[in-house]
Formats: structure tokens, sequence, C-alpha cells
């Protein structure tokens, strides 16, 4: 076995290692999976939107390089298909291979600023499979609290760390019609990655719920009523002023529920259970002690 293929071997098991040791936070906007898609991210970040992902037979493209061929290999292990290719070296080959296979129902990902950068620019040819196919894309950022960062690399390369809490963002879908002008797309997908990079780095671990909520995607937010139903309408509206993309679960009792007049686009319910861990709330209003084992949010406040 060659050096590169042994290097290979190791990452993937450090990978896999760590990966089931991760503590992660997925935040998705439209649901990943729903429907097949194009995934956009940036280089510097690309191992734990893969290996978050793996195990699908999603598409990735690879560089020609010796670097290339060992993420070649880490990427078979973790059951992608790896298409050799980058804007130096095969890369219209690549790209055709690419959409045979998105024709088919893959899904694809991309490193939209490698194998070489500029840092955090797209380029506008990677866009090529998601107009040429119809199918949407989606921006993605995964990054580890604790990572190892390397400083010098271009891109400023990611290594996430065993045991570190983890956040993963699935942004809203990009569409990109026939008649688009991919430079003016690239802009878009660049934008949008850069804000999703930006609270995945920074404001998802911040301590301020303001900066939280007002660099959050999509805050999910719940609001328990103990007695004082119109108290709880009135925080809603505040924060719907405040933070227009955020979305509201009300728990109210059937008694409460009768006669009142509630904000659009609300969802009440009348029992809490343990499935609404799986809702990831972001901020939850007026929960007692015994709600919180159940929902674990950023923050907890009184109303």
């Amino acid at each position: 076995m060659d050096s590169r293929k042994i290097l290979s071997k190791i990452a993937y098991y450090y990978i896999a290692f760590t990966k089931s040791t991760l503590r992660v936070r997925s935040i998705d906007l439209v649901g990943r999976f729903k429907e097949q898609s194009v995934y956009a991210l940036w280089h510097g970040e690309q191992i734990l939107p893969l290996c978050l992902n793996s195990g699908r037979q999603i598409v990735a493209m690879c560089s020609m390089s010796k670097d290339g061929e060992i993420q070649a290999g880490v990427l078979k292990d973790f059951d992608f298909i790896a298409v050799r290719g980058s804007s130096s070296k095969r890369a219209e080959r690549a790209l055709i291979e690419t959409i045979r296979y998105a024709r088919k129902g893959h899904f694809v990902a991309f490193t939209v600023d490698g194998p070489r950068g500029p840092i955090h620019k797209v380029k506008s040819g990677l866009l090529l499979v998601s107009q040429k196919i119809g199918i949407r894309l989606i921006p993605i950022s995964a990054i580890a609290k604790n990572s190892l960062t390397f400083k010098k690399a271009w891109d400023k390369f990611k290594v996430p760390l065993p045991f570190s809490k983890t956040v993963a963002v699935y942004g809203n879908p990009i569409v990109i019609g026939k008649d688009d002008n991919l430079e003016e797309k690239a802009l878009t997908v660049e934008k949008e990655l850069n804000k999703l990079s930006e609270f995945a780095n920074k404001y998802y671990w911040s301590k301020d719920i303001n900066e939280y909520l007002s660099h959050h995607p999509k805050p999910k937010i719940f609001i328990k009523c103990k007695n004082n139903i119109n108290a709880c309408i009135d925080k809603i509206n505040e924060l719907k002023q405040k933070y227009p993309l955020s979305v509201f679960t009300l728990y109210i009792s059937d008694k409460e529920n009768k006669n009142i007049s509630l904000p659009q686009n609300v969802s009440v319910i009348n029992k809490i259970t343990s499935k609404l861990k799986e809702e990831f709330f972001d901020v939850c209003y007026g929960t007692s002690f015994i709600d919180n084992i159940r929902i674990k949010p950023n923050f907890k406040l009184t109303i």
C-alpha cells in the first residue's frame, strides 16, 4: 500500500471516530433530502458537511493532485462517488461525468471555491450542474466548536476535534434557471454561503441573545403560557418585529385557547412531549425545570 492510500485510511478512521463523538445540532431550513439537490460548501469547511451526510452515494469532485487522491480515498470510504477533476485539469470531463450522475438522480456536492481558491469566491462553472439538470442548490456550513485550523493554508482548512459541539446549517435553496446569468448567481451563492458560515463560525456560539437571533437564518422560539395569554401574544409580536425570520410554537391549555386571536404563523400545542426535544428550539420562554429536561434550547428566558 503506497503512502497516499495509508494517509487516506488514517484520515478516514480519524474522521469516522470523530464523527461518532460529535454532539451535532442540525439547522435544516428546507429538508435537505426531500428532493435532489446540489450542495455548495466552502473548501476549508468540507470535512463536516461531507462526513455528516455520508452513506448516500453523493457525487463529489476532487482534484487530480496528490491531496485530491487522498481525499478521493476518504470520500469512497464514506460511500461517496468521487469524480476526479479541477479547474486546471480535466475540468470539462469531470463536469460532464458529474452531470451524468446527476441525471441518474444522484445528489451532488461541490466545494465551490476549490481546489485552489481564492478563498470564499464561488466559481460560476460549478453551478452548471444545477442549471443543466434543473435541481436546486443548497448552501451548507458545518462547524465544530473545537477545531484545528491550518491558518497558513489558502482555505484556512478546519479539522474537527473529537467530542466537540457541532452545528450544521442547511440554507434556503437557490434555483438556477436555464436563462440565468451564472456570474450573477455565483454572487448570490457566495453571499448566502458567507452568511451561513459567519453564523456557524461565530454567532451560533454567542452568549448574546440579540446577536444570536439577529444572525440566525430561521430561529425557532418556544413560548409556554402559564397564566397570562395576552403577555405571551405581546411577546410574540415584539419578537416578530425584532427577528422577522423567527418561527414560533406557543403552548397554551385548551381552556386558554378559547376565543383568543393569535398572530399569524404561530403553531399552537396543548401538550409538552419528549418529542419536542427533536425540534431544537433556539429560545424558550416561560418553561419550567421539568420542561427544560426535555427541551434544551440555547437560551431560556422568562416572559
